[in-house]
């Protein structure tokens, strides 16, 4: 037996009125999109350069003609595009014993105009969502291997198993599937289509020179503001004198802003930056003259990283930002259509050299 396209018992066999209104649920926009850098034309791997000018510069001298030395090298970083998407199907009849059906023709190919707003609203909202708030850890689906009937699998670990992607949660013994034990596993499908910055920072942390890596401790309700304080006057004093970001989750920056109030009784409002519109998008980071800005990152969500992003570094790639919000083919079978909404990810670091990082996860 199929099943149902949308769960309708709570407003099935109805008596009485209904608000026509109907409500759609609170999900995360696509911030990600607007906080790194995009790429909107990512098609096929695309190779980020840099170039790094060499030391050079010397005294005058008329017997010195030639370089000293070569006057810069090249190194290369490859952002690759991975496609996800999301299949639908579209049954308007399954709505017939629903206060919908008033405005139900007897072959509807479409939902309702009652339904068919919010529907498509809502779907379209999660979508961004579920990019949104998979990104950060997500993972390479050609990285993820087929489920090992014989192998015992760790918290974390993840694996293939009927065309769907999952994730340990509690350790298994041999043959424990999804299927067998599902309270063992999480279904991590979203998580699945592209590397996410959690996981290029996690892969290449401990090749990173000490430089890069600065110590902050466990973070609190107590301490984060002189922890990020610090984090900052521990950047090298060429990285200070640019203008930079530091990005943290919500829950950083809500315990910075916890240990700013403590320290600044009197209000901590002079560190708010505020945009064009007037709304407080991050924290100045005391002592920086307004070049440094804390910000709350929300696809860091749970994360105690911080990281800096400057020039750009931090990079997205997709084809087109419409198809985030786009509905592919529509494909009529007897009772509806069936389409998908798909959308090309990906994500990189530019430059090691500038990334700047904490030692927590």
């Amino acid at each position: 037996m199929a099943t149902p396209q949308n769960d309708i018992t709570a407003i099935n066999n109805y008596a009485g009125q209904y608000e026509k209104k109907i409500r759609t649920s609170i999900f995360t926009d696509l911030d990600i999109a607007n906080d790194l850098d995009l790429i909107t034309n990512l098609t096929a791997p695309r190779i980020l350069p840099k170039y790094k000018a060499n030391d050079g510069f010397r005294p005058y001298d008329v017997d010195v003609v030639d370089p000293d030395g070569q006057a810069g090298t090249f190194s290369k970083r490859t952002i690759v595009p991975h496609t996800g998407m999301k299949i639908l199907r579209v049954i308007p009849e399954e709505l017939r014993k629903t206060y919908l059906s008033e405005q139900l023709k007897a072959n509807a190919k479409d939902y309702p105009g009652g339904f068919a707003e919010y529907f498509w609203e809502e779907q379209i909202k999660k979508q961004r969502s579920e990019i949104n708030d998979n990104a950060y850890l997500g993972v390479n689906s050609e990285d993820v291997l087929a489920f090992d009937s014989g192998a015992t699998y760790a918290v974390g670990d993840r694996v293939v198993f009927n065309k769907s992607y999952y994730s340990c949660v509690v350790v298994t013994t041999a043959g424990q599937s999804p299927q067998t034990h599902p309270a063992k596993w999480l279904k991590v499908n979203a998580g699945s289509i592209a590397k996410g910055p959690g996981v290029i920072i996690k892969e290449v942390y401990s090749s990173l020179p000490s430089r890069n890596k600065i110590a902050t401790g466990t973070m609190d309700a107590t301490n984060t503001f002189d922890k990020v304080t610090q984090f900052y006057l521990n950047l090298p004093e060429a990285i200070r004198n640019v203008n930079g970001i530091i990005r943290c989750s919500r829950g950083v920056y809500d315990n910075y802003n916890m240990s700013a109030l403590a320290k600044f009784t009197n209000g901590t409002s002079f560190l708010d930056v505020v945009n064009g519109a007037g709304k407080i998008f991050g924290k100045a980071i005391i002592g920086s003259d307004g070049k440094w800005i804390l910000q709350p990152a929300s696809w860091m969500s749970g994360s105690k990283r911080l990281v800096v992003d400057i020039d750009k570094n931090l990079k997205m790639g997709t084809d087109l930002t419409s198809d985030f919000t786009g509905i592919g083919p529509l494909i009529p079978f007897v009772h509806g259509y069936t389409c998908k909404m798909q959308a090309i990810l990906a994500y990189e670091i530019a430059d090691l050299d500038v990334l700047f990082v904490n030692d927590q996860e």
